[in-house]
């Protein structure tokens, strides 16, 4: 099936890279026009180019300010949004006393407050269309956690209980709000310190030979993407509050 979202208005945060770019990409596939927010004003120039419907806004999403004037604009330029995916994410991994305060608070700012910042500029011009698709992007570690992401898996934990509590208060408005949490995923986050963990003897003999992820592989951001299309379209109409695990198994095993 083709067009599924098509003539929805969608805002995607973390759009120039990984699990964003490939969700910008599948929502345009099916019709629907991308407001691209990021930090990579290079790669979301590139994307604008490929994939023509898409609108990129390069900046922080921890800049207030700039995402209030990204939803003034798209609604003064398209008049709605219907789709709102939270995805910009930040992690730094280091042995709890060895973390800094400015640490967490980034983590959470980038990883949390940013998508009640969001939310509480789109959610308005949602109730008044009565309708819309939020996907606010967690984790596994909000589910089953290693040890030295302790900021990471707070904030990812944080989410999904911030995507229950909207769904409750949001269902009388035909909005519904989930989450995604990705396991194992091919994308730069999992370069860590120079070093792709997807790579490494330890990640393909216990994850992989041995199977401590069913599907004996890592996942493509492309999975995920599909997922959030799912999530964002018309054929979701009954599922809301519901953390969707996109992990091939992965937390089953913990």
């Amino acid at each position: 099936m083709a067009g599924r979202l098509n003539g929805r208005v969608a805002i995607v945060t973390g759009a120039s890279q990984g699990i964003g770019a490939a969700i910008a990409r599948r929502y345009v596939q099916e019709g629907a026009h991308v407001i691209g927010i990021a930090l990579d004003q290079v790669a979301l120039a590139a994307l604008a180019e490929e994939l023509g419907s898409f609108t990129p806004w390069a900046g922080d999403v921890t800049d207030h300010q700039l995402l209030e004037r990204c939803v003034q604009e798209t609604i003064a330029s398209h008049g709605r949004i219907d789709i709102l995916i939270n995805n910009a994410g930040f992690q730094y991994t280091v042995p709890f006393l060895e973390s800094t305060l400015a640490e967490w608070q980034r983590t959470q700012a980038v990883n949390l407050e940013a998508q009640y910042i969001l939310c509480k500029l789109v959610v308005p011009h949602m109730q008044r269309a009565g309708y819309g698709r939020i996907v606010n992007i967690s984790s596994t570690q909000s589910i089953a956690v290693e040890a030295n992401v302790n900021a990471y898996a707070a904030s990812k934990g944080g989410v999904a209980a911030f995507t229950r509590s909207l769904a409750v208060e949001l269902a009388p408005y035909g909005i519904l709000a989930n989450a995604l949490a990705p396991g194992a995923i091919r994308t730069p986050m999992a370069i860590i310190n120079g070093v792709d963990g997807l790579e490494t003897e330890t990640f393909k003999t216990w994850y992989i030979a041995q199977r401590k992820i069913p599907l004996g592989r890592a996942g493509e951001a492309t999975e995920v993407a599909n997922a959030a299309l799912f999530l964002a379209s018309d054929e979701c109409s009954y599922i809301t509050g519901h953390t969707l695990v996109v992990d091939g198994g992965l937390t089953i095993t913990f």
